[in-house]
């Protein structure tokens, strides 16, 4: 996988889980529909277990964790508990920043 791509892209969700957590399934689904409302956006899931070298590569210590990258800058960080309405109104104020 290669990290730089995720990071440089012009708006890129990435989360991150381990297989066994069920908190990141139901977040998982959330913020890959919320990715979709935003055109020039992708989402990428990285499993942990698979992809150990991730943690330290993105300085993750817990699941799940959402990132999201806007051209190489790192624009939100959530991790474990998650206020849905408050990510999405940064989501889109950061979006109209870079897109608009």
């Amino acid at each position: 996988m290669n990290y730089n791509e995720l990071i440089n892209h012009e708006f890129s969700f990435v989360f991150f889980s381990l297989k066994e957590c069920k908190s990141c399934d139901s977040n998982k689904l959330f913020f890959e529909k919320l990715a979709k409302k935003y055109t020039n956006s992708i989402f990428t899931q990285i499993d942990l277990a698979k992809y150990e070298n991730a943690k330290g590569y993105f300085s993750v210590f817990t699941v799940p964790t959402l990132i999201v990258y806007s051209h190489g800058k790192e624009i939100i960080r959530e991790a474990r508990f998650f206020n849905y309405v408050e990510i999405e109104s940064r989501l889109t104020k950061n979006y109209k920043m870079i897109f608009e």
